[in-house]
């Protein structure tokens, strides 16, 4: 009987460690309702990047958690069909939404999102390959903060970055209002 007890009172702090580790490390999610409107005038389906597994996803986490956002979602956007310019390819984004405690966090993370050196910074933090490696994997397009919030897209494919969706993107989310 004793051992009973011992061994439910060993699975019940193990259940315990397990259930507060993983409910510790997990971010809240960004609303991002507000880009329904924005997604729908560039012709762009959009879902929670729900594969932690892969790569993209995990890289542009690894860099997110270096900035430490308050909130933060990955949105994975297709587009229906190929566009005139990407060459019977149908364009596909990462479009990561963060929510920063200042503006002025917001801006440095938008600012330091396609800089000098932010490969260098990645194969850093993510060290599971180099720089070069990574600047294959995901490609970055652009960074916009909005108040402190802020929209990074990138791809995996340098031709999506050539055509002229992620600039029309760009310019619609750059149009919303400032998220306070």
């Amino acid at each position: 009987m004793k051992n009973r007890h011992k061994l439910q009172f060993i699975f019940f702090t193990a259940a315990l460690i397990i259930f507060s580790a993983a409910c510790g490390t997990k971010r809240p999610q960004a609303d991002w309702s507000e880009l329904l409107p924005v997604l729908k005038e560039n012709n762009l389906a959009a879902s929670v990047a729900a594969d932690p597994r892969n790569e993209l996803v995990e890289i542009e986490e690894v860099d997110a958690d270096l900035y430490g956002p308050m909130a933060g979602t990955m949105l994975y956007l297709q587009s229906p069909s190929p566009t005139f310019d990407s060459r019977d390819m149908t364009p596909r984004y990462w479009l990561r939404v963060e929510d920063y405690s200042t503006s002025d966090a917001a801006a440095k993370r938008a600012a330091e999102y396609k800089s000098v050196g932010t490969y260098d910074r990645l194969e850093k933090a993510y060290r599971k390959g180099s720089a070069f490696m990574i600047s294959k994997t995901t490609v970055r397009e652009w960074a916009v903060a909005k108040g402190r919030r802020v929209y990074a897209l990138t791809t995996d494919a340098n031709l999506f970055t050539l055509i002229e969706k992620p600039e029309a993107l760009r310019k619609s989310i750059a149009a919303l209002a400032d998220k306070r």
